[in-house]
């Protein structure tokens, strides 16, 4: 593990250390970082572990009572109180990942607007306590489909790559395949006006100025509809490639619900 190596990384500040890594909120209100308007601690965990992953083998890690386990164990890795890894929840809007002592490390963040702030923050709490007015999805339901959503789980029938996973009825049964590369290429997008997102959305989109989403066909085949990152101010392109992150979506049954957004190249 390159040690000492502080990167941008799926829309954070990540510093790569001998022993772990510390992942960091980008965005800072008079000099101190803040988590952005869809990031919280389980985000930063599961991006901080994504890293880790590509030079580490990681199945199980001990957790915080701060982090949705069960949002953890989707992306696949297991809650163990015995395993080497550690999360650590730290103050300043950062995650601390390791085997042994990591330092904090202090880096200029992007100053965000401190009534934004307040105001997406408080958007959030009204959403966790109202009543769907929308399509409602129970939490069994969201649980049963995470993990092929958050890890790109797919199937091949014939030449026919499949995602997400379905059951499918009659002779043909598609065959477990390796998960997708995660990224892709912009073929469409939108915005949802602020008047017109729906009733899951409706508290954050004026203050987000409405809600970006995009068509992203995916470099393995399949395409998907994909939220782009609320923190994410660029305008997508048709042609754009785009990269993916594990963010919040929305609130509903006293629940956030987690899933893959857009990360605009």
């Amino acid at each position: 593990m390159t040690s000492n190596q502080c990167i941008p990384w799926q829309g954070n500040l990540a510093c790569i250390q001998q022993n772990g890594i510390v992942i960091k909120s980008r965005h800072s209100i008079e000099n101190e970082h803040v988590f952005g308007p869809d990031s919280d601690y389980t985000t930063l965990a599961i991006s901080g572990l994504n890293l880790l992953s590509d030079e580490l083998t990681i199945n199980e890690v001990r957790s915080n009572s701060l982090i949705d386990d069960l949002t953890l164990q989707a992306c696949g890795y297991l809650i163990d109180e015995k395993a080497e890894w550690t999360i650590n929840c730290n103050s300043d809007a950062s995650v601390s990942i390791s085997n042994g002592e990591v330092q904090s490390w202090d880096i200029e963040g992007e100053e965000m607007d401190k009534d934004f702030h307040s105001s997406i923050q408080s958007a959030w709490k009204a959403e966790m306590d109202a009543v769907s007015q929308g399509a409602f999805v129970s939490e069994q339901a969201y649980r049963s489909g995470a993990d092929s959503r958050m890890n790109f789980a797919s199937q091949q029938l014939g030449d026919i790559r499949i995602w997400p996973p379905r059951e499918m009825i009659g002779d043909q049964r598609p065959e477990q395949s390796t998960p997708l590369s995660q990224s892709g290429t912009i073929e469409s997008w939108t915005k949802l006006s602020a008047g017109g997102a729906p009733s899951e959305f409706s508290l954050r989109a004026p203050i987000l100025d409405g809600i970006g989403t995009v068509f992203v066909r995916m470099d393995d085949g399949p395409c998907g509809v994909f939220l782009i990152a609320d923190d994410d101010s660029g305008e997508p392109e048709i042609g754009d490639k785009v990269t993916f992150a594990v963010r919040r979506l929305y609130a509903q049954d006293g629940l956030i619900r987690y899933g893959l957004k857009a990360i605009l190249s």
